[in-house]
């Protein structure tokens, strides 16, 4: 029998990157104790943030903590190397949070949007999910958030 579900809203998405944004920042805090350069210390909460989406694709089907707190899912079962992609993407797209070109905020700013909410208005996913073969997640309408 075929679960009922909904496409994710914008809204829902940017929660979802909120929440896995902050699980990689706290993550990150034993850093802020070693003496690093502002660059490094950078460096190092993109890499736990990469890392979080390596462990949610080895050990929870790529179901990160903003998806599980938020009880959605994937919309199908994608490859690895399709999750590896969207990983790769989805944590270049994360360190436009921590860096910027004239002025705090102006890359994350510009990714959201520019690129991030034309995506998903124009086709229901990220522009890291479209690139990474239209990677789409969703939520079921009886609440439950199983896998496919």
């Amino acid at each position: 029998m075929s679960q009922a579900y909904r496409s994710t809203t914008p809204v829902e998405k940017l929660l979802n990157s909120a929440i896995n944004a902050l699980v990689a920042l706290a993550l990150s805090v034993p850093a802020l104790f070693l003496s690093l350069s502002l660059v490094q210390l950078k460096l190092i909460i993109v890499t736990v943030f990469f890392l979080e989406n390596l462990e949610a694709i080895l050990f929870h089907n790529y179901q990160l903590p903003g998806m599980r707190i938020l009880g959605t899912r994937w919309k199908a079962r994608y490859s690895t190397s399709q999750q590896l992609v969207h990983a790769i993407l989805y944590s270049a797209s994360f360190s436009s949070l921590l860096f910027w070109v004239w002025y705090p905020g102006d890359l994350l700013l510009f990714n959201l949007l520019c690129l991030q909410l034309p995506c998903v208005l124009m086709t229901g996913t990220t522009l890291h999910g479209l690139l990474a073969g239209k990677m789409v997640d969703v939520k079921n309408l009886d609440g439950a958030t199983s896998q496919l």
